[in-house]
Formats: C-alpha cells, structure tokens, sequence
C-alpha cells in the first residue's frame, strides 16, 4: 500500500529511520508536549578524492653519491615499469592517508611495512634485480628495509580534489558552503617525476 507507515525503528527506503505517527487526540498531554525522538539518517553519499604522486628530486636522488648501483636500478625499474609504479603509487597514498586521516578514517588505511612495499613490486622486475633483493632480504634485513624505505621516501602524494557524490542522483555537491569561496584550479590525477 502507498500510504503504509513503517513500524517504530523500521528503516524506510530513504535510509530514514522513521517513527510511527499517532493522531495527536490519541496522546494523552504529556504526550503531547514531549519532543520528538531524535531521527537516525543513513546517507548514501560517496567521497571521491583525486591524488597526484610525485617524485621529487628524481635527478638528484640518482646521483647521490651513497645511492649503490643496485639502489639505483630498483628505482629505475619502477619509475620506467607501469605496473610497478602503479603499486608503489598506491602504497604512497595510503601511507600517506595513514598519517592524515583522523576522526572518520581513523584505522581504516594502515600504512605498508617494508616487505609489503617490496612484495608489490617484486613480480614487475627484472630476473637479476628480483634475485639480488630477495636474497639481501634473507642476508641482510637491516640494509634491505633501509634501501626499500629510501626508495619508498621518494614517492609523495598530494590531494588534487574532493568531491561529494549523491549515490541515487549522481549529483555532485560542492564541498564548500560560502558562495563566495571559488574551486581552486585542478587537473586530473596524474604522476609527476
């Protein structure tokens, strides 16, 4: 039936958790003067956030006098591989996610361990590169993690652009309130090196 009222604490099709409604000669007078429970909404909205990682001072970093041939062969395979790239990329916004999300995302993004960043690149390498590093990971765990997270250090994400998405319209809400605040300029997620 159209004009069906859902029972008390019954979740309706709008993700409004409605209450019953009774005639008000039904309620006695103190009914009748007390306020309304409080409404429990489910919101079907969805964030979208644009990320650019970058990194920087790839030059400089290559030509670090401390940086061994193998340290700079590992770094090349990624930047020059897409797929490996891509997964180091990925890592960098989620640790980066770690570090700032507090009240809403807190402890919904872990950032990676040194082994996770090492296992997510490691089918997209050269043969010798794969047998060099895994064998320094079973030799020498200080040097290997030591090299993986300079390496890692070298990726950095920044956020680009938030967008708020109502999930039955499509419909894009600004996140800002003030219509005198302008969007700043973006372009779309990309990599820089």
């Amino acid at each position: 039936m159209s004009d069906h009222q859902p029972d008390h604490g019954q979740q309706d099709r709008r993700g409004i958790h409605a209450i019953s409604h009774y005639s008000a000669k039904d309620r006695s007078p103190a009914q009748s003067e007390r306020q309304p429970a409080a409404v429990s909404i489910s919101v079907p909205f969805q964030l979208v956030a644009d990320f650019v990682v970058e990194a920087k001072k790839t030059a400089e970093y290559l030509q670090e006098p401390d940086l061994d041939p193998q340290e700079r062969s590992l770094f090349l395979a990624i930047i020059t591989t897409p797929e490996a790239l891509n997964r180091i990329c990925r890592l960098a916004i989620v640790c980066d996610l770690t570090e700032d999300s507090e009240r809403y995302f807190k402890g919904k993004f872990m950032g990676p361990e040194t082994e996770d960043i090492f296992a997510s690149i490691l089918p997209y390498l050269p043969v010798e590169l794969q047998k060099y590093w895994t064998g320094l990971q079973r030799e020498c765990c200080d040097c290997f993690e030591s090299c993986i997270d300079s390496i890692f250090e070298q990726f950095r994400s920044s956020l680009r652009k938030t967008e708020i998405i109502d999930v039955t319209t499509g419909e894009s809400i600004p996140l800002w309130a003030n219509s005198k605040i302008q969007a700043e300029s973006w372009s779309p997620g990309h990599l820089s090196l």
